[in-house]
């Protein structure tokens, strides 16, 4: 019901910004059919039952599963999609991955295009909610240590305290959703533009109303207001909250943010030095470090905006941005991949397992923010790890089993475009490189390879625990 309402506020943009009539009508229609969907669901099970962690998990993947199907029947019904490509970009925009079909996004409708972005914003504020609130009460997702930051039960039943959490979350996101909508208003673009883009900047989405991305608009302040508030939208809400109950030092009082902060700037000047040496394209200083900020903010913290085409840039900064898709931005962020917490803790746990190698008996705990990590935590996100690890093999193994296309190109750009089109579905990045760069769309794909890069989505987005426990035999036993 809630994604119908949402679906029903593209039927007065499509009208003001002069889509035809039949697009309009089908924005109505359509979301009508998901409000009427939704209210004979709750009709037929008032929720009189105890919701309980194993319910939970159900709950998280359905729901996910049952606005990418109701959201996708505009893009059916309107752009004359196939059924797969419709939920293959429904499921980019609520998983706020950004990968797109599209090969002529400036032709589609207005009231069309202002959808597909508010997918990516109701999808972003959902995984926050997710992330902080729901996840540590299921036991995955890493963020137990937030716990004290995102009120909710403790017990086994699932209560209505996660509400407290969800609304303060909220309302941080609709607050610098609206100053960034204001700011990139003040830069130039229309309304219009500015909201489509704020969606895909909070929601670390990446969908844009234009084909080249923000390379289109061709301006400076607009390429430094986004890269800002993806950097935002790659922290963790919880500290934003805090900046606003007058609290600014807690940024840098953050481990996690520390690290997040100091490995974009790596990042940046490793690779405007490698561009800058390389002469590319004879830019100057300042034109480089703007581009190499944008790219690599865009690429943590799982955005997938574009300025430049990276297939160009030189091997090394290629490989600085693979590297980076693995890790993904903060904890209790709107962005994915592995996180730059999770990370942390395995890098402490491997510290301390070599350092045990020299003291067997030494007492080696594994710290973040002063606090202990639990061993519990730790063998978790080992798990996650190699789990991630196992799924992103598996999905690269899979796409070149199964998609003819990657037999028309090079060795090295089959392998490239199979690589990263599975980090970048299972991070939610989007754009990958070769086949599926920053120039490119995933409309060349078959249908199969669309329907396994939308379960990579959904897995990726839901923290892979979720939708994989859904698979096991067991879970379904009484």
């Amino acid at each position: 019901m809630i994604v119908g309402i949402a679906m029903l506020t593209s039927v007065p943009v499509s009208w003001l910004m002069g889509d035809e009539g039949h697009v309009t009508t089908g924005l109505l229609c359509s979301s009508l059919i998901t409000i009427v969907a939704g209210g004979l669901g709750s009709l037929v099970h008032r929720g009189k039952e105890t919701v309980r962690i194993r319910e939970g998990f159900g709950i998280v993947t359905f729901s996910w599963l049952a606005a990418a199907t109701f959201g996708a029947i505009p893009f059916y019904w309107i752009a004359d999609l196939t059924v797969v490509d419709a939920v293959f970009e429904t499921m980019s925009g609520f998983t706020t991955t950004g990968a797109t079909i599209l090969n002529d996004i400036e032709a589609q409708p207005k009231g069309l295009l202002y959808w597909r972005s508010l997918t990516q914003w109701l999808g972003g504020m959902g995984i926050v909610v997710l992330s902080l609130a729901v996840l540590p009460i299921l036991g995955i997702g890493g963020m137990q240590l937030y716990r004290a930051e995102a009120p909710g039960p403790t017990a086994d039943q699932l209560t209505p305290r996660i509400a407290t959490a969800a609304k303060m979350m909220w309302g941080v996101y609709v607050l610098l959703s609206l100053i960034e909508t204001v700011l990139l208003k003040i830069g130039g673009m229309t309304l219009f533009d500015a909201w489509c883009h704020t969606c895909g900047t909070m929601s670390t989405g990446g969908f844009s109303t234009q084909q080249g991305s923000i390379k289109a608009f061709d301006s400076a302040y607009i390429d430094v207001v986004i890269t800002l508030f993806m950097f935002l939208a790659g922290s963790n809400f919880v500290l934003h909250l805090r900046c606003l109950r007058g609290q600014p030092a807690t940024y840098l009082k953050n481990e996690e943010f520390r690290f997040y902060a100091g490995l974009c700037l790596f990042a940046i000047v490793t690779m405007a030095s490698i561009q800058l040496f390389s002469g590319l394209q004879g830019q100057n200083l300042a034109q480089i470090v703007r581009q190499s900020s944008f790219t690599v903010v865009s690429i943590l913290t799982t955005t997938g905006f574009c300025t430049e085409d990276y297939n160009l840039w030189p091997s090394y900064a290629r490989m600085v941005l693979l590297c980076l898709m693995f890790i993904g931005a903060c904890g209790g962020s709107t962005g994915g991949g592995m996180k730059v917490s999770r990370l942390m803790i395995l890098i402490k746990f491997a510290q301390a397992q070599i350092y045990r190698c020299f003291y067997p008996h030494a007492v080696t705990n594994v710290r973040l923010d002063d606090h202990r990590v639990s061993d519990d935590i730790i063998t978790r996100i080992l798990g996650f790890f190699f789990i991630y690890l196992i799924l992103f093999v598996a999905v690269c193994l899979l796409i070149c089993l199964i998609e003819p296309g990657l037999a028309t190109m090079s060795a090295a750009g089959a392998a490239e475009t199979a690589i990263t089109a599975s980090i970048a579905t299972l991070s939610n990045i989007g754009p990958g490189l070769s086949g599926i760069g920053p120039t490119e769309t995933y409309a060349w794909m078959e249908p199969q390879t669309k329907l396994l890069l939308t379960f990579s989505m959904l897995t990726g987005r839901l923290e892979v625990y979720t939708v994989i426990v859904l698979l096991l035999p067991n879970f379904w036993k009484r």
